[in-house]
C-alpha cells in the first residue's frame, strides 16, 4: 500500500525535480501487520531545504510523545521528476 502527498496546490514549484520522504515501517512493527508490510508513504517538496526542515522535524521528539517512546518509523530522502500534476508555478 503506498500513500502519496501530491497535492499541486502545496507543492508549488515549475523546478522538473520534487523532493520528498519516503516512510516505511519494519516488518517487527504491531501497525505494519495492521498496513501490511508493504506499507509506505511519500510526502513530496518543493525543494530539498524543504524536505530536509520537514525531516528533521519529523525526526525529532515531539511534545506529545510519552518519555521513553522510540518512533519506528524510518525515513527515506527520494526526489524523481515532477508528475504532470504539479502544473502550478511559483
Amino acid at each position: 500500500m503506498t500513500t502519496e502527498n501530491t497535492d499541486p496546490g502545496r507543492i508549488r514549484t515549475a523546478n522538473p525535480r520534487v523532493y520528498g520522504i519516503r516512510m516505511t515501517l519494519p516488518a517487527n512493527d504491531p501497525l505494519a501487520t495492521l498496513l501490511g508490510g508493504d506499507a509506505e508513504m511519500y510526502r513530496w517538496y518543493a525543494t530539498p531545504v524543504e524536505r530536509d526542515a520537514a525531516l528533521t522535524d519529523m525526526q525529532r521528539e515531539h511534545e506529545y510523545s510519552r518519555i521513553g517512546d522510540r518512533p519506528t518509523l524510518r525515513y527515506e530522502k527520494v526526489e524523481r521528476d515532477r508528475p504532470a500534476s504539479y502544473t502550478r508555478s511559483p
